[in-house]
């Protein structure tokens, strides 16, 4: 029995996805320590002119900042989280606001005590690894701020 070939690679880094571009079929991203995940994320979701994609993922993240957002108020109460920590589940997605690539994610979080802290995801360096499973959507979603709530939502296909 032989492995099924691609045409594109079923594992890259960030700095791989003109190896990707046009993709449609689902990938492993391998983040490095050091590497920032939301620009990692980014450049390679520009580079592989992905559409919009699906995510999830695991690994490894310190200097985490982590957010809830507060309805009442229309703003993301946020606390940093510093050291390292498992990253025990990651989820969320790619789409466009005003014509750019938005991250939308959310994480759960292990610490060495074994708590567990989770939320909106703001900003974190990978440490010591990551793996970031994309899952290329058929078509491009936008997202446009909500005056009721005050969030960049997905606009639904009408």
């Amino acid at each position: 029995m032989t492995a099924a070939t691609s045409a594109y690679p079923v594992a890259a880094d960030s700095h791989s996805g003109h190896q990707a571009a046009n993709t449609k079929e689902p990938l492993i991203l391998v983040l490095k320590q050091g590497e920032n995940l939301f620009e990692s994320l980014l450049r390679f979701a520009r580079e592989a002119r992905l559409q919009s994609a699906a995510l999830n993922g695991l690994g490894g993240l310190s200097d985490i900042t982590v957010a809830y957002y507060n309805l009442d108020t229309k703003q993301y109460q946020t606390r940093l989280f510093t050291g390292m920590y498992e990253l025990i589940s990651l989820n969320g997605n790619i789409s466009f606001f005003e014509n750019n690539p938005f991250l939308h994610i959310h994480a759960a979080l292990g610490s060495k005590d074994y708590s567990v802290y989770g939320g909106h995801i703001m900003d974190a360096t990978v440490n010591p690894s990551a793996e970031i499973t994309l899952i290329p959507l058929p078509g491009r979603i936008e997202r446009a701020y909500d005056e009721v709530t005050g969030l960049k939502i997905m606009c639904p296909i009408k």
